[in-house]
Order: structure tokens, then sequence, then C-alpha cells
């Protein structure tokens, strides 16, 4: 398993609408990968696989000046490998350390799976559908990263100014929008067979029912 597939199923509800469901997708996938420890819960516990995940992801985002779990102590989480190689190309691409690298994925990750219906958590901050068309496209409205209060909060918790907090927000948000765009493109159409090539086909085989009957 892969995030890809856990943006899959947060892009899938939200073109599904948040309609009750017997057995929620994304609890299924979180809960498996936790050990399956959600799946002998109670159905009324919604928030169960997810609710554990966006947890975890709280404690990371404390931030390398707050009281946040050392990244060694992560490392072999199931959650944080998933999001090891966005960590390791944004510490690249930013030219931040690998710890704070971490602490910016796992808000964005965050923010993103709040406005999944079972998350628990506030998700008024942004319009998701609008943020999530515009990461699918590459083109993010950099507004959306100070008029949300992202920036403050990302400055807040690993002590970046807001001008290098906005930059390295922005180039995470490309990272998991690579991935956008994967799950929301269209399937490949099968190519068409050229006219022409039916036309011979047809022939071939009525003169060959001549042939054969001659």
């Amino acid at each position: 398993m892969s995030m890809e597939d856990i943006l899959k199923v947060l892009v899938s509800s939200r073109q599904q609408g948040s309609a009750s469901q017997s057995a929620d997708p994304m609890t299924e996938l979180i809960g498996g990968l936790l050990g399956g420890a959600q799946t002998s819960q109670s159905q009324s516990q919604p928030a169960g696989g997810l609710g554990d995940m966006m947890g975890l992801l709280e404690t990371v985002m404390g931030g390398t000046q707050g009281s946040a779990a050392s990244p060694s102590s992560m490392m072999n989480n199931p959650i944080m490998m998933l999001l090891q190689p966005y960590v390791e190309k944004l510490a690249k691409k930013a030219n931040i350390p690998p710890e704070i690298a971490m602490v910016v994925v796992s808000f964005v990750a965050h923010k993103l799976l709040a406005h999944h219906p079972t998350s628990g958590r506030d998700s008024s901050s942004f319009d998701l559908d609008s943020l999530l068309g515009q990461m699918g496209s590459g083109k993010i409205d950099k507004n959306v990263y100070q008029t949300s209060g992202m920036v403050k909060e990302i400055s807040k918790s690993t002590g970046l100014d807001e001008t290098t907090a906005a930059k390295t927000l922005d180039a995470a948000f490309g990272l998991f929008g690579k991935q956008i765009k994967t799950v929301t493109a269209p399937a490949t159409a099968k190519p068409k067979v050229p006219a022409a090539s039916q036309g011979l086909k047809s022939s071939g085989a009525k003169s060959g029912a001549k042939a054969k009957g001659s």
C-alpha cells in the first residue's frame, strides 16, 4: 500500500459525497495498515482507522521546537514509512533538514485528510475540492497558504520564517499534487482499430469463404 491509495480513497469520498456506508474504505485501509486493530472495533466508532492516523500526524506536527516525537522513534511506524519518500524529496527540494521536512509533510497530509468524513477533524480552513483541482493541474494559488493560516502554523511549529514556510508548503503540496494527478487521471482508452484495417479483414474473410465453398 502507498500514500497514493489513501489519496485515492480521499478523492473518491469527495466524488461520492458523505453518504454513510456500512464499511468505510478509509477505515478499512488505515486499519489494515496499522495491523488490523481497527477491524475488530464496533462500527459505532467511524473515526477509528483514520482517527488513529490523524493522531499520529498531530504528534509529529508538534514541531522541532515543541513536544514532537523524535524522527528516529517514528521511522518504523507504518504511516511514517508511507510518508518517508515525500520527506526525502521535500528535504532536498526545499533544502531543509529531514526533521523539518517530516513536520511539513505530516502537516500537509493532515490538512488534506481532515476533509474525509471519518477524520473527526475541522476541515473549514480551505475548499478541498478547489485545492485538489489546482494540485492536479500543477498550478496552486499560493494565496491559500496565507488565507488558511497554514503559513503561520508551519512557521510556529518549525521555526521557519513565513516566507520560507510558504515556499516549503508550496513544494510539499506540489509533491502530493503529482499523486493527485495520477489518482484523478482518466483511464486511457483502448486504441481503435482503423476502419481501413477492419475492411481488409472483412474482405479477406469473405474471399476465403468463397474459395472454400467453390
